[in-house]
């Protein structure tokens, strides 16, 4: 299912302009108004000739914070249309730079995003660009120098953002403990944090929980999540989640269906369709998957980087198309090489037969550092097609030690 917004330039913020709902009634539908009020007010100032960046700038924000609320990539399509704006009428200005490098980032367009950081030299050193170069260097799978940065920041400044940055890169270099220790440092530290921020925080660690197959943490985290702002569907999506790993797809089904109705997202689509196709019900599930098929499509035509991951999934398992899904994952991997684009490769070479290789790219990054129970999963299966039944067995022992729920929870056909 989705992952979780990822490093610190996807963090929800609370920007300026927008309040926080009232503490004694939340809601994600109030927060959306909010968010909907500010970006209209923001729109109303930028038509025309613009006196100054600032309140532009401020809007970019709150386009690429809305459409990680709604699941819409229409907002992103604005925020690129107002920086090119900006850029066109404002000499570059380290806001500037910076406000554009974490759309890029946010789009993973990763190389395009540290290019924008060097156009404003001053920026080196200060502490959100220092941060968001240590989120490129994680996603580029440069793992030793992204956790070098993030403890100095921690160290230095101490923010709830850098916790945040130190907590997701834990969470994936075989830390999880850590990785819950630092989120729920980060949490205290947010003091006054509006409703969907709080609810974020309960997300993030129960996505840790689910990467160790702690199902019940994990659901009570998102149950969580979803008290703190309720009618979120990513809340909602991901306590269907867990349902569907319990083996409930009655309890997930529903919930999957009202997302569908609510963001039109493909990976929610595909969801469903492998309920159905499970149930017996195939030609439902067919309908489902070409219904997705035609989304991720439509969605690559804007932002290919952004969707490759989400749409890879659907190539591999949902509807399985070997030499697309392989594709697919090549471009991705090299738009981003860190260890879950590598994982996704390796599932997309053993489906086309080249186990060998994908047992050598998920060690390259074993060795450098990425550390999660699904890459041990995956390099088991690896190896066991090679023919290497002992090197199969020690990586299936180390999935297990990180998650006992490995072999049906990162369970890959092919």
């Amino acid at each position: 299912m989705a992952a979780a917004w990822g490093l610190s330039a996807c963090q929800p913020q609370r920007p300026a302009g927008v309040q926080a709902a009232a503490a004694a009634a939340p809601s994600f539908d109030k927060t959306l108004a909010d968010y909907n009020a500010a970006i209209a007010s923001g729109e109303a100032t930028t038509q025309g000739r613009m006196q100054s960046a600032l309140v532009p700038l401020e809007l970019v924000g709150l386009y690429a914070e809305r459409a990680r609320l709604t699941g819409s990539y229409d907002d992103y399509a604005r925020a690129e249309a107002l920086i090119a704006r900006l850029e066109a009428q404002f000499p570059p200005s380290d806001a500037l730079c910076l406000a554009k490098a974490r759309l890029l980032f946010s789009l993973h367009r990763l190389r395009p995003a540290a290019q924008a950081l060097d156009r404003c030299p001053r920026l080196a050193g200060e502490p959100d660009a220092l941060g968001l170069r240590g989120d490129i260097a994680f996603q580029s799978g440069r793992y030793e120098e992204a956790g070098a940065i993030y403890r100095a920041l921690v160290n230095q400044v101490g923010t709830p953002q850098t916790y945040v940055q130190l907590a997701l890169y834990s969470a994936k270099t075989g830390s999880p403990g850590e990785a819950l220790a630092f989120m729920e440092a980060a949490e205290k530290r947010s003091f006054g944090a509006a409703p969907v921020r709080r609810s974020w925080f309960a997300l993030q660690r129960g996505l840790i929980e689910l990467e160790r197959g702690r199902l019940d943490e994990a659901r009570a985290l998102f149950a969580l999540a979803d008290e703190r702002l309720p009618g979120y569907w990513l809340n909602e999506e991901h306590l269907a989640e867990v349902a569907t790993l319990n083996g409930d797809a009655a309890a997930a089904k529903p919930v999957y269906e009202a997302v569908v109705r609510r963001t039109g997202a493909p990976e929610y689509l595909d969801a469903l369709g492998s309920i159905e196709a499970e149930a017996g019900r195939a030609l439902t599930a067919r309908q489902l998957f070409a219904r997705a098929e035609a989304a991720y499509a439509q969605r690559a035509q804007r932002f290919p980087e952004a969707i490759a991951g989400h749409a890879l999934d659907h190539y591999l398992s949902a509807a399985p198309q070997p030499a697309t899904a392989l594709s697919l994952a090549e471009a991705n991997y090299r738009n981003r090489p860190n260890g879950e684009a590598a994982v996704g490769l390796a599932k997309a070479q053993l489906l086309n037969h080249k186990p060998q290789a994908a047992a050598r790219l998920i060690e390259q990054h074993l060795g450098r550092g990425w550390d999660t129970a699904e890459a041990y999963w995956i390099l088991s299966l690896a190896a066991d097609a090679a023919g290497d039944g002992r090197r199969a067995r020690t990586a299936a022992l180390e999935a297990t030690r990180r998650n006992p729920r490995s072999a049906t929870q990162y369970a890959f056909e092919f």
